[in-house]
């Protein structure tokens, strides 16, 4: 089942009010209709902000987010991976390339 909250633009105002918590994050692109990565962090608002501030070429079509603040983040992660996997037999694209 995907995160279920709504999406965020990425900008700095949504991001400060991101939980300094463990969680997993789900990126999209501009129409929100592909989810383009899959993540989980130790601190959701660290990892958020380090990816927007680094702006890494794998990253550049992210428009907006949307998380879950959890201790459980492998677990989380592991099962939206593979929820995605198993409706589009592939993972989402950034995924893809960070894995190669």
């Amino acid at each position: 089942m995907p995160i279920d909250d709504k999406w965020r633009k990425l900008i700095p105002e949504q991001i400060q009010n991101l939980p300094d918590y463990p969680g997993v994050f789900e990126f999209t692109d501009i129409l929100q209709e592909n989810v383009l990565f899959i993540g989980y962090a130790e601190s959701l608002i660290q990892a958020i902000l380090q990816i927007v501030e680094k702006k890494p070429l794998e990253y550049a079509g992210i428009t907006f987010f949307r998380f879950k603040a959890t201790n459980e983040y492998n677990n989380e992660l592991k099962q939206l991976l593979d929820e995605f996997q198993q409706k589009y037999n592939k993972l989402p694209v950034i995924n893809e390339k960070l894995k190669s």
